[in-house]
């Protein structure tokens, strides 16, 4: 990791977002671990954009602490109650 961010002369903003990727990768692998230990057919690819409405991030908590997220929503039809969703499961 060190020779990467060498690599890029000092420049904050390639550091920021290699690291940013990095930690990205971390969280998807960990959460697809859990995942694949709880035997889901779901998969995390893009961690923002999977978690958005709630249904995966609910998927992903139930499959680390083997308790279920209570009032789940399976088809959320709106931002709203995607938000809500989301909001719920923290």
């Amino acid at each position: 990791m060190l020779a990467r961010c060498v690599s890029y002369q000092g420049s904050c903003d390639n550091i920021n977002g290699i690291l940013t990727r990095d930690y990205a990768k971390i969280y998807t692998d960990w959460a697809n671990y859990y995942l694949e230990r709880a035997k889901s057919k779901r998969k995390v690819t893009d961690l923002s954009a999977d978690c958005r409405d709630g249904l995966l991030l609910a998927e992903v908590i139930e499959a680390v602490t083997n308790f279920k997220v209570p009032d789940l929503n399976k088809k959320p039809k709106n931002q709203q109650q995607m938000n809500c969703q989301v909001k719920s499961s923290k």
